[in-house]
């Protein structure tokens, strides 16, 4: 009996013993490596995918970005489209709510020596330089301005309505026996908004309507006022 239990013992020794010294037994230690490089591989694993799946989050969100600038620059360009077509409405409508009105010229040769011209808002009166100017007066309830001119002529008194807003109508008449004639402008407005300017060399004197203008220019020649 005893020898037997010593041979089953000397067996369970034995195999132990093959089982330590067998090479292609795997260790605790080899299997703990393998966990680990298993872990690794699989953390490496997972951080690539993370690393991948944040790649394509970045490029979504930029490509979200760069759909909103599009639409927001193409919301601006559509607005400033807009703008410029609303502008261009106005301007039409303005124009054609504004009429054109051209640029009014008459010119009248009342006499071989009385000329008289309105160009818009300014009334050129020329009269030859021979016959001198001998007075002027305003007569503001009438709305005229009278100038007399020395010189014994004779003619019929000539008198024209003016195509103007400013100016109504002009008169020449002669007062011989008295050696004068005499030009009147009548005007469509207050005297205190036209300005006069005479030049006495060349014989030309010039009304212009102005409404900032509260005086009128004095003429001086030979002491006459």
């Amino acid at each position: 009996m005893k020898l037997m239990s010593l041979s089953i013992l000397s067996i369970s020794l034995s195999l132990s013993l093959f089982a330590r010294e067998n090479p292609f037994e795997p260790t605790d230690q080899f299997l703990e490596q393998k966990s680990s490089i298993i872990n690794a591989n699989e953390q490496a694993k997972q951080k690539k995918e993370q690393a991948q799946k944040d790649k394509i989050a970045r490029e979504l969100e930029e490509q979200k970005m760069a759909e909103m600038i599009i639409a927001e620059k193409m919301m601006k360009q559509k607005k400033q489209e807009t703008t410029v077509e609303n502008n261009q409405k106005q301007v039409k409508t303005t124009k054609q709510q504004t009429p054109y009105i051209p640029s009014i010229v008459e010119n009248f040769k009342v006499l071989p020596f009385v000329k008289i011209q309105i160009e818009n808002d300014i009334l050129t009166l020329k009269v030859d330089p021979k016959y001198p100017l001998l007075n002027q007066d305003i007569l503001k309830p009438a709305k005229k301005f009278l100038f007399d001119f020395r010189g014994n002529v004779s003619f019929y008194t000539i008198r024209k309505d003016i195509v103007s807003e400013d100016y109504e109508s002009f008169a020449v008449g002669t007062h011989r026996e008295k050696n004068f004639f005499r030009v009147v402008i009548n005007l469509n407005d207050e005297m205190i908004n036209y300005t006069e300017t005479i030049d006495s060399k060349t014989g030309t004197i010039i009304l212009q309507k102005t409404n900032n203008y509260n005086r009128y220019s004095k003429f001086k020649k030979n002491g006459v006022k």
